[in-house]
């Protein structure tokens, strides 16, 4: 037995010795887990810049569920995935099969994608990125529409196999985040990490759900092979450490952050291992769930995008040197001659899960840092912020990053074709989504 695997059990240990009897939980769980690694040669997400398609599978990816239910039979599930983010079309179908085959409503399934840039392109996500043939595109439809059965399955899984636990949350810190905008110099992080320990009555850890605010791209562009990043080595490791236990990871807001430093096979190791090890320090800590609710909200906010230009500019740029800027631009006059104009806002996923006095605030979107930092300063601890939740459609800039510019201030949101950055309501209007959401699960 490794000392860290020792010192983290004589201090749950500890702490249990420690608390008085507190009676039989309310909560009620259920998991379940499912490998989605696709078949090698699907093109990978993430990275425009990838010259070749999987070449093998370095770590499986998976998809892991966690059915909560409370004593008076409310119910929600919260899946995670080791895939870049999912589409809208393919969240609607995967709620709507899971309302008609296990009567979960919309606001109590929470699709939590860990941005993986070592996993298969998903639908038509990023496509301006990506110059496939049609036969390379109908193996990714393919590979989405098996991954979409999957879950809709794990979910049933889940929900079929309730059984008493307890539940305990705690925090700790890692620090391999870095701001990534480098030519804003100082830029915020966040380095918490949260958990939520599910246990047997005997305190058996069973599954443990935690979250860091930082891009899943400690493999770059020249690596093909799939792996679940940082993340993905997290989990493999906690469920080492924990045999029988099932390891959760919900990217926090760290679409601003990248890993530091980056690039190799021994690096993701490195930072999935440190990340394990704030988790096991955030569960020796940790302590019961305070409440015995759960409540759960969801809404779409609209968010405006700036006045987006003429259709004679994107016709001048079909000729553009830069092909991402000629393929968005024919995606740009197909929307025209189809729609009769581009797309002029976005509807963006906003929940929050009240498990007790946890309360779980989950955002679409690739979600800069100063959202979650707002909100847990807003609203103190317990909070927990996630973004890539449900839909990415790009990056979801605060006021500040967006008038700052740069790649996830607008730049970026080309190669989503999407028509260009977002109006400087944005954030206000992000905010008033989850204030509402906060005080509905409040009551």
């Amino acid at each position: 037995m490794s000392v860290r695997r020792r010192e983290f059990l004589l201090a749950v240990a500890g702490a249990a010795c420690a608390r008085p009897a507190l009676g039989a939980s309310p909560w009620r769980a259920g998991l379940a887990s499912v490998d989605i690694t696709p078949p090698t040669g699907l093109w990978m997400a993430g990275f425009a810049v990838r010259k070749q398609p999987s070449q093998g599978v370095a770590l499986p990816l998976h998809a892991k569920a966690l059915a909560l239910e409370d004593a008076g039979g409310g119910r929600a599930v919260i899946v995670t995935l080791d895939l870049l983010g999912l589409t809208e079309p393919v969240v609607q179908r995967i709620a709507a099969e899971v309302a008609r085959r296990h009567g979960l409503s919309r606001e109590h399934l929470l699709l939590c994608s860990s941005h993986t840039h070592s996993g298969p392109v998903v639908d038509d996500q990023l496509a301006v990125a990506y110059d496939l043939t049609g036969a390379q595109w109908d193996a990714i439809r393919d590979s989405t529409r098996r991954i979409e059965s999957q879950v809709v399955d794990l979910v049933g899984q889940a929900l079929r196999s309730p059984r008493a636990v307890r539940l305990r949350t705690g925090r700790s810190q890692a620090a391999f985040a870095a701001n990534r905008r480098t030519a804003f110099p100082g830029g915020p992080t966040d380095h918490a990490v949260p958990a939520l320990l599910v246990e047997s009555p005997s305190g058996k850890p069973l599954a443990v759900l935690f979250g860091y605010a930082c891009h899943n791209t400690t493999l770059t562009a020249d690596f093909v092979r799939y792996h679940g990043d940082y993340a993905g080595v997290a989990q493999a490791e906690l469920e080492r450490r924990h045999p029988g236990a099932v390891a959760l990871f919900a990217a926090g807001c760290g679409a601003d952050s990248n890993p530091a430093p980056r690039g190799t096979i021994e690096l993701v190791e490195q930072h999935g291992k440190a990340l394990a090890d704030a988790v096991d320090r955030a569960l020796a800590t940790s302590r019961r769930l305070a409440g015995d609710r759960l409540r759960a909200a969801f809404t779409n906010v609209t968010l405006d995008y700036a006045p987006a230009p003429p259709p004679e500019t994107w016709r001048a740029r079909l000729d553009d040197q830069n092909p991402y800027v000629r393929r968005h631009a024919r995606a740009m006059l197909d929307t025209i001659a189809r729609d009769g104009r581009v797309q002029s806002a976005e509807q963006a996923p906003l929940h929050v899960l009240r498990i007790g006095n946890l309360a779980f605030v989950a955002m679409g979107g690739e979600v800069v840092v100063d959202y979650a930092l707002a909100i847990k300063r807003a609203y103190g601890d317990p909070t927990w912020v996630a973004g890539y939740t449900d839909t990415v459609f790009g990056y979801l800039p605060s006021v500040r990053v967006l008038r700052e510019g740069g790649y996830e201030g607008g730049e970026a949101m080309l190669y989503f074709g999407r028509p260009g950055p977002f109006a400087d309501t944005v954030e206000q209007t992000v905010m008033a989504g989850v204030e509402s959401l906060l005080t509905v699960t409040r009551a």
